[in-house]
Formats: C-alpha cells, structure tokens, sequence
C-alpha cells in the first residue's frame, strides 16, 4: 500500500513538474523585459495560438506605446568617443611602439574641450616616459583628427587650424593680434573703433582695408576654439517606464505604468470546441499542447507582473525621502540582497527586475528613472557612496588652498567630524569616484588659477 502511495505521490509530483516548469521558463525570459517587448511577444504568440487571444474588452486612457515610438524608428547609433576617435587614428600612424603608447598615455590629459592641461613635468610624474619625450609626441598629437586637438591654449588651437595658409591675414592676426580682434568683434560704435586701431597698426608693415580685416575675422570665427566639442555626446535613450509613482495624501504609490497581463486572455471559444471535438485525444494533442501553453504563458505573464510591482513597492517605500527631495543624500543604502530578502525572491531575480528597467516619477516635473538607482549598496559605516563623497567635498572645501588636505588627514577627519570609521586607502577611492584630485595637484592647480582665468576670458570673449 505504501508502494502504491508512493509511486502516487511521485506521478503527482512529475505531473506538476511538467506543469510548473514551462511557466518558469517564461517568467525567466520576461523578467528583464520591459512592458512593451512583453506586448509585442504576446501579440505575436496570438498569431500563432488559437487559444490565446487580446483582450477586445480591455480598454486605456492611455496612448498606444506605438503612438509615440514606430516600430520604425530607430535611434542613431552612438557616436565615438574622443578617446575612441583618437586612438583608432593613433593604432594606424606609422611610428615606433614607445611613441605610439606615449601618444595614448597623452590622451587622458585632454580637457573635455580637447585641450591639453598641465606640463610635461606633470604628464611624466609616475609614468614610464621622461617630459622631454612627452613634448616631442605633441605635434603628433595636434597631427590627428580633429583639427586643433592637443593643443595648449586658444592661439595654438587657431594656428594649428590655420597651419596650411601662413601666409593670410587670418594667421598673421592669429598669430600677433588675437586680444586686438576679440575686441572687433560685433557692431557696437567701440568695436568699430577698435577694428579701426587694428587697421592703423596692420598699415605699418603691410596694406589692407577694413573689409579684408572683416573678412578674416570672420574665417576665424568659423574656426572651432574647443575640437572635442562634438564627442563624447550621444542621443538620449528611448526607455519605457514599467512603473510608475504618485504622490497621494503625502506618500508615494506605485502602480504599473503599461499593464500587459489585461490585454490578453484565453480564448473561451476555442477550448469549448476542443472540449466538444468528437476526435481522439491523440488527433486533438497538438492543439491541447497550445492550449497549455497559452495557461503558462499568462500565469508567466501575471507573476512577471506581480514581482515586478513587489520589488518597485519595497523600493518605493523605502525611498520615500528621496522621491520627495530628488537629492540623491536622500537614498537609504539598499542592496539587492536586502531587497531580496525582504520581498521573498532570490537575488537573481530582482537583479533581473532592476537591471535595465525605468520607473516614471509623476509629479509637477515628470521624469523618468532607472529602477536600479534606488538600490543602493552599503558604503562605508552604512553611508552611501554619495553620502561620503559629499562629506570629502564639504572638508575640501573648508581646507587652506596653500596647505590641501591629504587622503590620510580627511581620513582623520571623516572620524572626528561624521563618526565615520574610514581607512585612507577608502578615502582615496572615494575622493577618485568624485572626481577630486589629489592635495597634490589641487595645490598646483590653485598656483595655476590666474593664468588659466586669463586664457578662458579670452576664449570667451573671442566666442562673444
């Protein structure tokens, strides 16, 4: 008897199995899906299986997603980064293996406008190359594409565009006369007045007239003062949110923003003619097996749905201040372990829900973030990441330009002042993610400050 209950309970057991399975098959294939890649599956899966069906009940205030996003467009694909552009060229120049890799390790000193910062002292400084051997691959660098990259100041950066035409007047007052033209510039009775001066001082050594003055300054300004302007930019993502949140009687509440689970349904008719069908059950077993899967694709379907918002309501809850205040000092430190745990699912599966997913704040200023921004992992002492690095650019802040603090003493510090139990290695670490340099060349730059307010005045002046 036991024999038999047995080999009962196991047959039971293999028929769930066989059951349960396939729904967790799919609901692993949805879960790092977004709303409308599940729509578009389930629509497709309608053409093929008789036994699932849209839902003609089913109706929404809101606009079809392919309203405002066609299935035909297709955003441009990212461009190249100024890293990328330069080092494919610099991969191709005929030059020995030293003085290719010099020319790369150069590359990380150019500012966002393609300017080289520093010297070659401080380019050398824990590097494998001498300053004199730094200099000498900068022509090369100016060499590459785009034209005035590498290059030390807005002068140089004109000169190199200008490099082919020694001869013209553009380069002649480039070259001599950059403050004189800045200040020619526009239609105000002093820039004519100065456009008149510069025409004294040219007339001393060679002839020209005010429309050659007018035209020159005018090639120069078609000329580009920042050559890395036009990298490192990409388009904005399109992204669907799968959830959303309001602010109602002073809380945050989530719902689903695009619900996948009431469009499609079973198709009544089509099991009431199966189960009416006067054919063998082995003639009906193809159709019997669509059927099933049409059951475990919609219990996938409700489960995807179901985690989806348990996973977003934990997190919402939890990040209630935030949502509020949009500053990120707001965030609680919350692992996906955490999340995990505390909603019932193995962390594989909330890494799923997360990862790639986006969820639409509605307040006065709509906006769109990723859902993984609200999983924030433990920093040190239970800070977040952010956190300590605000609190590194509130004690660098406070310190004495000629004396900087060093990783060591805001190591000190973050214990005095926050009760912050930190190592000096950490504080490096974090001071890096914020994007601070170190005391020591914080105290250089600080020594460099009115050279380069100099060169940036002029910069803005000539793009005035």
């Amino acid at each position: 008897m036991n024999s038999l209950n047995s080999a009962s309970t196991l047959e039971t057991h293999l028929e769930t199995q066989t059951v349960i399975y396939p729904t967790l098959q799919y609901l692993v294939r949805f879960l790092p899906w977004d709303g409308k890649r599940v729509f578009d599956h389930l629509r497709e899966e309608c053409k093929h299986n008789p036994f699932i069906i849209e839902n003609s009940d089913f109706h929404t205030n809101e606009a079809l997603l392919d309203d405002i996003l066609p299935n035909w467009y297709s955003p441009i694909a990212q461009e190249l980064s100024l890293s990328e552009h330069l080092l494919g060229q610099i991969s191709a120049l005929s030059i020995p293996s030293r003085q290719r890799k010099a020319l790369t390790h150069l590359t990380q000193w150019l500012s966002t406008s393609g300017y080289l910062e520093e010297t070659p002292e401080i380019w050398a400084d824990g590097s494998i190359w001498s300053a004199k051997e730094l200099e000498a691959v900068v022509p090369i660098l100016q060499s590459l594409d785009p034209p005035g990259i590498g290059t030390r100041s807005l002068q140089e950066c004109l000169l190199v565009q200008l490099k082919d035409q020694p001869e013209s007047l553009a380069f002649l007052l480039v070259k001599n006369y950059l403050e004189d033209i800045a200040n020619c510039i526009g239609n105000t009775s002093e820039s004519k007045q100065n456009c008149q001066a510069l025409l004294q001082k040219l007339n001393q050594n060679i002839n020209v007239d005010i429309e050659k003055i007018t035209d020159a300054i005018h090639e120069i300004q078609e000329l580009e003062p920042r050559p890395a302007r036009n990298f490192g930019g990409s388009n904005a993502p399109i992204v669907t949110p799968d959830l959303k949140v309001e602010l109602i009687a002073g809380s945050w509440q989530i719902s689903l923003a695009y619900e996948v689970k009431q469009r499609f349904c079973l198709n009544s008719e089509a099991i009431k003619l199966l189960q009416e069908s006067a054919k063998s059950r082995r003639d009906t077993q193809q159709l019997e097996t669509l059927l099933q899967k049409a059951r475990n694709l919609l219990t996938a379907l409700q489960q995807w749905q179901e985690n989806l918002l348990k996973v977003g309501k934990f997190l919402v809850e939890r990040q209630q201040a935030f949502l509020q205040s949009q500053d990120k000092l707001d965030l609680m430190s919350t692992p996906q372990q955490l999340v995990a745990q505390s909603v019932g699912l193995s962390n594989s599966t909330v890494s799923r829900i997360v990862r790639g997913r986006h969820i639409l704040v509605c307040n006065q200023h709509s906006r769109i973030i990723p859902l993984h921004s609200l999983c924030v992992p433990v920093g040190v002492g239970g800070r977040t990441s952010q956190q300590i690095q605000q609190m590194l650019l509130q004690l660098i802040a406070e310190e004495s330009p000629a004396n900087p603090y060093t990783d060591e003493q805001l190591a000190q510090l973050l214990k005095i002042r926050f009760c912050l139990p930190i190592t000096r290695r950490t504080v490096t670490k974090y001071r890096k993610i914020a994007g601070i340099k170190s005391s020591h060349h914080r105290k250089l730059t600080d020594k460099k400050m009115a050279s380069r307010s100099r060169k940036q005045g002029s910069l803005l002046k000539y793009q005035t």
